[in-house]
């Protein structure tokens, strides 16, 4: 469970990252900033640790009905893009079940949890390429570390 505060942290974080993933991409940072948005409040859904109400709901609906679909970014490098959300989806899904094991498997979960932020490497590499993926690979392993049982 995050604070306010520790949010706000994140957020300011995560739009220096952002930034820099897209380059001169408007079109990819609106994408990434819909993801960012989507995995946040499913995550609060999940975790029932934040309330989420009737509009972010319909917002995170919109998202992916009508403004993921319709984004540039998206369309141009769905198939790239699509291949990403079904690996996070499915390593999020194996993190909620593993965070009920074992130690082991609660050192898995705490690392799949976090393959959202794959994502962000790739759109550096779809916008400006591989140097800038390895640099921004880097530095959200830095930014998003947590220590085990955060």
């Amino acid at each position: 469970m995050t604070t306010a505060q520790e949010r706000e942290v994140i957020q300011k974080q995560t739009i220096n990252i952002i930034q820099q993933a897209i380059g001169s991409d408007t079109h990819a940072g609106e994408y990434l900033w819909m993801m960012a948005r989507i995995t946040r409040v499913i995550d609060d859904i999940y975790d029932k640790d934040q309330k989420v109400t009737r509009e972010d709901l319909l917002e995170v609906f919109e998202y992916l009905f009508i403004k993921m679909p319709t984004n540039e970014f998206y369309s141009r490098h769905y198939d790239v893009l699509q291949s990403q959300h079904i690996s996070m989806w499915n390593a999020w899904m194996a993190a909620n079940a593993a965070d009920q094991g074992d130690e082991t498997d609660q050192i898995y979960a705490h690392v799949w949890r976090d393959t959202h932020h794959e994502l962000i490497p790739i759109v550096a590499l779809l916008t400006q390429g591989y140097d800038k993926m390895k640099e921004l690979s880097s530095l959200i392993r830095k930014t998003f570390k947590n220590k085990l049982g955060e």
